[in-house]
């Protein structure tokens, strides 16, 4: 009788499923997430973009001004476009969104972002043209996380000298990197 107890206890810590040839083909609901970013990595300006991501600085979360949808496991299987909505300086943007390479994860991709106000002041404004990539990791049913990468493509300011200088005093050199690190939880 004792040979029986161990396997009775394996069944019954994992879930009970008799037949582990049978497994069920991965799901995950979708739904509206609220998103926060927790860390940026500004390969661009050593920091300028950190404090445009990250008001309150390093260490700090900042939560998106609008929910972002994220579609179903099953429609991802083909690529699903559709608008979202980004805060200040950021406008609306078409993402498509598809079943990454495992399991569990969605790759998200844009047609980017043109003229975003980087710096702005009495003598122009500094715009940035950028493409936006992301890996966002299913972690349940009611949270995900995420990494975005933010890629310069362009700078300008018309010669009024608002983009920002490295420290030799030369415009800053595109195209370059800002990477994004964010978390997002199912709305109520």
């Amino acid at each position: 009788m004792k040979r029986f107890v161990l396997p009775a206890v394996l069944l019954t810590a994992c879930g009970g499923k008799l037949d582990a040839g049978t497994d069920e083909p991965y799901s995950w609901p979708g739904g509206f997430f609220d998103m926060s970013s927790y860390e940026v990595t500004d390969d661009c300006l050593d920091g300028g973009f950190s404090a445009l991501l990250l008001p309150e600085g390093e260490g700090s979360t900042s939560e998106w001004q609008y929910p972002v949808e994220l579609p179903t496991w099953a429609a991802a299987e083909a690529p699903v476009t559709y608008d979202i909505n980004l805060q200040d300086p950021f406008s609306a943007m078409e993402v498509s969104v598809v079943q990454g390479s495992a399991n569990g994860q969605f790759d998200v991709t844009s047609d980017g972002q043109e003229g975003v106000v980087f710096r702005s002041s009495a003598d122009g404004d500094c715009l940035v043209d950028m493409n936006i990539s992301a890996l966002i990791v299913l972690e349940g049913a009611e949270n995900v996380r995420g990494y975005a990468e933010l890629r310069i493509t362009n700078a300008t300011d018309g010669g009024t000298g608002v983009c920002p200088t490295d420290p030799f005093g030369d415009p800053f050199t595109t195209p370059c990197s800002v990477d994004l690190d964010f978390t997002g939880l199912l709305t109520d």
